[in-house]
């Protein structure tokens, strides 16, 4: 068996799985999903996995052919309606529980964690995913916010939590995933400026797991107590006592009054309660000069015997992986190319793209790329590689045949590391339905 059959196989077990027991997946169980049907459970799982872009009649005629006996669009409508809330996230952590991962240095697995927003069909009546317009929407615009943790090594997500737009929180959906995620293995959570929060800290080590998390100066002198002005690199421990109270008078032990740092009643921090009003954290605060003139500031609590400067420049850059995934989840596998309004609709495509992510990657991964003497190292085109796993997804007769990694090795480009290019921001809108295909 091909290493791409065995892949479809497991995801197709994990359905079969589920399907096996469709009523914890159905929201009136016992009735939903209780009939024999052309669309049933689990065929509406796969063809919502293999949708791409176009309208919701050529979206069926794909998966089933064109033929008078494919289900119509109501059909699918109403089979959608049945599904409960999280019965994709079910799918996509079940699938996710059978694949095996990379470690770095045989022992770490490395987590980026990051945020994207995702434009969806306007609608003004909705208060928690509408913006009001501005210069560059001038009649406003919808959307939600996608929360990830995303495994570098692996390239592949292994959690989501999807927010409406107007109500993102990074730093709650953070701790979340964390807790989420538990206690197994050793896990480096990598993550931007916008995670550094004392919070984080704690959940991430409350868990027993370890952080890399880049911080702006302000947030780093408030925590070392000191101006970074002059300071070129630096590798510095500190232990510190969070407490709610500025009073010298509540403080355990006074003696260490330089330690502690007051967490505002606005601001969360889960371990600080009524019986345990100080909480003890210590961190690992590093700067490094990345270019000449320019500093990052990090935050940690990754052990020195095992991680020096230079293993956090690294470890870093790598983050950037999960920009890339973002892409691919929009363009190559159609996110921005919605098929419904409805908000609780939407949350089910993020995941079924999601899990075809991570179905295309895994297969990906298993592909070798010849050498052949090249000037360059090559890999997958990865946009091309969604598109032939999409289709080999998409085969349910049991006879027709596809050489899925001759397909993948047969598309390639260069890999050129050390190229850079400025982000480019600009506002997209959701291709309307009319101009669907």
């Amino acid at each position: 068996m091909k290493y791409s059959d065995s892949v479809k196989a497991l995801l197709l077990a994990t359905i079969n799985e589920l399907a096996a027991d469709p009523e914890k997946y159905a929201k009136r169980p016992g009735r939903d999903f209780s009939r024999n049907r052309k669309l049933g459970f689990k065929q509406l799982l796969l063809m919502f996995l293999t949708m791409e872009g176009q309208c919701i009649r050529e979206e069926i005629y794909t998966y089933f052919g064109r033929s008078t006996d494919a289900p119509s669009k109501t059909a699918l409508y109403k089979q959608m309606q049945k599904l409960k809330d999280g019965a994709l996230r079910c799918l996509f952590l079940a699938f996710n529980r059978k694949l095996k991962h990379n470690l770095f240095n045989e022992k770490y697995q490395l987590v980026a964690c990051d945020g994207s927003a995702l434009d969806i069909f306007r609608n003004p009546h909705d208060p928690d995913t509408f913006f009001e317009p501005n210069s560059k929407s001038p009649k406003g615009y919808n959307q939600v916010y996608i929360n990830a943790c995303y495994s570098i090594l692996d390239r592949r997500f292994t959690d989501l939590v999807i927010q409406p737009g107007r109500k993102r929180n990074e730093y709650s959906a953070f701790c979340q995933m964390v807790d989420s995620a538990g206690r197994g293995g050793s896990v480096i959570y990598i993550c931007d400026r916008g995670y550094a929060s004392y919070n984080n800290f704690a959940h991430v080590i409350e868990n027993g797991q370890y952080f890399l998390i880049r911080c702006t100066d302000r947030k780093t002198e408030g925590i070392l107590g000191h101006s970074l002005e002059g300071v070129r690199e630096m590798d510095f421990h500190v232990e510190r006592i969070l407490t709610r109270s500025q009073s010298r008078k509540k403080m355990t032990h006074p003696e260490l009054a330089e330690s502690y740092r007051h967490i505002c009643s606005e601001v969360p921090l889960d371990y600080l309660t009524d019986d345990s009003p100080e909480y003890d954290i210590s961190l690992r605060v590093v700067r490094v000069e990345v270019t000449p003139g320019s500093f990052e500031n990090l935050i940690t609590n990754l052990p020195d015997h095992e991680f020096d400067m230079d293993d956090f420049k690294e470890l870093y850059h790598l983050r950037w992986c999960q920009e890339n995934a973002y892409r691919d989840i929009k363009y190559p596998l159609c996110l921005r190319k919605l098929h419904s309004k409805k908000y609780e609709y939407i949350v089910q495509e993020i995941w079924a793209r999601a899990l075809l992510h991570n179905f295309c990657a895994v297969i990906t991964s298993g592909v070798k790329i010849e050498k052949y003497g090249r000037k360059y190292e090559y890999q997958a085109n990865y946009s091309e590689a969604i598109k032939t796993c999409r289709d080999f997804l998409r085969i349910h007769d049991e006879k027709s045949t596809m050489d899925v990694e001759g397909l993948i090795a047969s598309n390639i480009e260069a890999v050129r590391p050390g190229r850079t290019f400025s982000r480019q921001k600009r506002f997209k809108i959701p291709m309307s339905f009319c101009y669907r295909n």
